[in-house]
């Protein structure tokens, strides 16, 4: 496991701010986060030569492109929409082969009311087989995030599955799971070997509405991380425990208060 952020905690960052920051703040890897105007300026529209350059400049400095993170969704009964996805999915995985990124994240999506939770499952499972030659030939990894109407293991754990390829696997979001009910015992039981990345932030919610999230600091809110932590150093995979932190507070306490928490609980479980 390495320890690892993702941009929503430093939109306003340039890509050498982020790497500086990394570094003075502990931590081996960085997430970045497309489509958002994030500054970071990693996206699609990279040129070869300007993926060169980001590929360098993480090597220079010693940090990893723990994952590249996509909006990317497929729970859909648009055919042609799913068609205009998986081209995408495609395109992401090339970008993350050429910037020496193992992975990219990729949702399932909210299906519309019309869309049952079986179709959802087939769908998304279709669009991902669709990618899975690509993502080999990559050398990346296609990582479905438990979140959204996929929160829980048992349908993200269909969707792949169904798709049964040895590039496509999971982000655990444990925290989404939790709070929709599933324990970190019974997700990882469904997930487990096939982990690639993690989400990691700890979170409230009241009981009557589960969607009302507050970010807080690590280990003051309702999901068990160490224990996901430890359940993931068995894993074979370099998995990123990486903090995802959307809230307006600033990197510069955010980054270093929460490395701190999640060093501790790594440390416990011991190299991995």
């Amino acid at each position: 496991m390495h320890l690892a952020f993702m941009t929503f905690a430093t939109p306003t960052w340039t890509l050498q701010e982020i790497l500086a920051g990394a570094i003075r703040f502990g931590y081996d890897g960085i997430e970045p986060r497309t489509v958002c105007g994030h500054k970071h300026g990693i996206e699609l529209e990279l040129t070869k030569a300007q993926r060169a350059e980001v590929r360098a400049a993480f090597a220079d400095c010693g940090i990893k492109m723990s994952a590249v993170a996509t909006s990317l969704s497929y729970a859909t009964p648009d055919q042609a929409r799913i068609d205009e996805r998986v081209e995408e999915t495609k395109r992401y995985l090339q970008l993350a082969s050429d910037l020496g990124s193992p992975t990219i994240r990729v949702f399932g999506g909210q299906p519309p009311e019309e869309m049952d939770m079986a179709a959802a499952v087939e769908a998304v499972a279709g669009a991902l087989a669709r990618c899975a030659q690509t993502a080999a030939d990559c050398n990346v990894n296609l990582a479905l995030e438990t979140h959204d109407a996929f929160s829980l293991g048992k349908y993200a754990g269909a969707v792949v599955a169904k798709v049964n390829h040895p590039r496509v696997g999971f982000n655990w979001d444990m925290a989404h799971s939790v709070r929709h009910g599933e324990s970190v015992a019974e997700t990882y039981e469904i997930i487990k070997g096939r982990v690639f990345h993690s989400h990691v932030h700890d979170i409230t919610w009241p009981e009557e509405n589960i969607h009302d999230l507050t970010m807080v600091t690590m280990g003051t809110g309702m999901v068990d991380h160490r224990e996901a932590i430890r359940l993931m150093a068995g894993e074979s995979a370099d998995i990123a425990l990486s903090l995802e932190w959307e809230c307006e507070d600033p990197a510069e306490v955010v980054l270093p208060r929460e490395a701190a928490a999640l060093r501790a609980y790594m440390a416990e479980v011991g190299p991995g």
